[in-house]
């Protein structure tokens, strides 16, 4: 079942062998790198009032800090109260930088946008923008109109052939009404989780973003956890914990590991071979909190780049925060003083890049509540590895599966609230290398289930549950060549489908995301970068709930746009 890729491989590899390789595709001028993704719902044509607040230009590959902060006050025609607020960070890049960075924009140190560049493949000129959905962030908008800070990172590197990013920050404000289609943000399970954006928003980061690195923290190894000291509100009714991570070095295909080290020397390190599994998780004061599996994002110079240019992969743009509900545990907090509150990485190798942010929701018209643990039932997570080996060829496989149940009371003005949290997750990662290392094959499923009910006695008044579900399959197939560079030939498949359930008293709804792409295609690899290649990726992105429809097909092929259709109507485009 190996053999059919190479053998397609071997033809390309024939026809791209003359006595000189070719150049990478020449791309045009001012090319336009786009994210296929749902467009956050609004509630007029245009904002009430735009903001420009950050304008750098970020020169990679020199010795410089990779951090602009500046001084930032609100506008008085912008203020609060607002309906929507969107981020926007547009991108101009020149020369070639072959190697993806990560970026992240924080407000007075509470990141609200982890993002990643797309790798330069030519000398031309690129250009995109992220848009986000921020209302979640409000409170820290709100508190800007006495002043505070900006702060834009795009992490740096020395290795690299030197280019220029060009970011301009800005922000939209949005006034009125939302329509009855309009209650989502943009990803399905954001708007049910916080109909309602925070009171309170505490930053998880390092102080005063340690002089110009970033305010994240850097793990690079395991066990090891971040922390910071946090004092919470004592009228405090809710609280939820927002991660970013993003991975890089050793651990940057970690669901890819194999579980000892397999292939030719040079390829991969035998530090990276500890399985593809990985869990992020919290603690308050020592005490296990929550986690998840996080989302593979597949950073646009990984696998194959050229996948990746002109459509990015999935989450590269916006790369996915995880919400950790901590509302059951408020009686740990609410006395008053400081507690620690840490973040880690389960099995993570050098190094990981994290932050978080305590979203909290306080009762005006309480100076105190009261709380209390009903239920703490954390199973020991079940992980088992399995590896055999003969020389370069075999199969390994890492199988994780667990569940948890937090169950506590709030006593508040509006009544006595239970919140119960609950989840299921499962992960397999499968990695398989046959014909003396030539052919490497990874399957990895990514499966969660979380519910959060909150009852007034036996009244449910709220209840969320996500269901979350993220296959990955990757098949390549490489030629070396000696003393001289590798061919891979590679087939991915990768998706992002969720179901978000939501009920608050009467009222329920549910919504429904398909994010897939599909690529082929070949690259020519030399001292681990991409140095030529050819590909053609498709991208089909479906958002659906009781009032509306958006539906986006997005064909490439060597770098250039052959097909993007867009429709709000679930019947225009195919799913085939």
């Amino acid at each position: 079942m190996h053999l059919q890729p190479l053998l397609l491989f071997l033809q390309v590899f024939t026809l791209v062998l003359p006595s000189v390789v070719p150049d990478a595709p020449a791309s045009s001028a001012g090319l336009e790198l786009l994210d296929p993704t749902l467009p956050s719902e609004l509630p007029a044509q245009t904002p009430k009032c735009t903001v420009a607040v950050l304008d750098h230009a970020f020169a990679v590959g020199v010795a410089s800090l990779p951090m602009v902060s500046i001084n930032y006050t609100q506008p008085p025609d912008c203020s609060a109260p607002w309906t929507r607020v969107v981020l926007e960070v547009a991108m101009a890049a020149s020369g070639p930088a072959r190697k993806h960075r990560v970026a992240a924009v924080w407000l007075d140190g509470v990141e609200i946008l982890r993002t990643s560049t797309p790798p330069l493949l030519t000398a031309a000129d690129a250009f995109w923008r992220v848009q986000k959905d921020v209302t979640r962030y409000a409170a820290i908008l709100n508190r800007l109109a006495g002043g505070g800070t900006v702060s834009m990172i795009v992490d740096n590197s020395a290795v690299d052939l030197a280019a220029v990013l060009a970011a301009n920050v800005s922000f939209h404000f949005y006034r009125g009404e939302l329509s009855a289609s309009s209650k989502h943000t943009g990803h399905p399970s954001v708007w049910g989780l916080y109909r309602e954006p925070a009171d309170l928003v505490i930053p998880i980061s390092r102080e005063r973003g340690s002089y110009g690195s970033g305010f994240w923290f850097q793990i690079s190894g395991n066990p090891q956890a971040v922390a910071a000291p946090v004092t919470v509100p004592r009228n405090t009714y809710r609280a939820v914990l927002e991660i970013f991570v993003s991975y890089h070095a050793d651990d940057e295909s970690w669901y890819m590991n194999p579980l000892r080290f397999t292939y030719n020397a040079g390829d991969v390190a035998a530090s990276t071979a500890n399985g593809g599994f990985r869990q992020l998780y919290a603690t308050v004061d020592g005490r296990f909190v929550g986690g998840h599996v996080p989302y593979a994002v597949i950073y646009s110079s990984s696998i194959n780049p050229y996948f990746w240019s002109p459509v990015t992969a999935i989450g590269t743009f916006d790369i996915p925060s995880h919400d950790i509900d901590l509302t059951p545990f408020l009686e740990l907090l609410l006395d008053g003083r400081p507690h620690e509150l840490a973040i880690g990485v389960k099995d993570a190798q050098k190094y990981w890049l994290l932050s978080a942010n305590l979203h909290l929701w306080v009762d005006r018209w309480s100076d105190a509540v009261q709380a209390g643990i009903v239920e703490y039932t954390t199973p020991t997570l079940k992980v088992n590895r399995n590896a055999q080996w003969h020389n370069q060829d075999g199969h390994s496989e890492v199988d994780a599966e667990g569940q948890l149940r937090f169950v506590g009371w709030v006593s508040t003005s509006k009544g006595n609230m239970t919140t119960t949290v609950r989840q299921k997750l499962r992960f397999k990662s499968q990695v398989s290398v046959h014909n003396r290392g030539a052919v490497r094959q990874a399957d990895v499923v990514n499966r969660e289930k979380t519910t959060v009910t909150t009852k007034s006695g036996q009244r449910t008044v709220g209840k969320v549950q996500l269901l979350m579900e993220a296959p990955l399959q990757v098949q390549t197939s490489v030629v070396r060549v000696a003393g001289g560079p590798t061919f891979e030939n590679t087939r991915l498949s990768h998706q992002l489908q969720e179901t978000a359930y939501v009920k608050e008293l009467s009222e329920v709804s549910m919504s429904t995301l398909s994010d897939r792409q599909e690529a082929e295609g070949s690259a020519m690899v030399h001292e681990e970068e991409a140095q030529w290649g050819i590909a053609s990726t498709r991208s089909y992105y479906k958002y659906t709930d009781e009032n509306s429809c958006y539906l986006r097909t997005v064909n490439a092929q060597e770098g250039a746009i052959k097909v993007d259709m867009a429709s709000r109507s679930c019947s225009a485009i195919s799913d085939a």
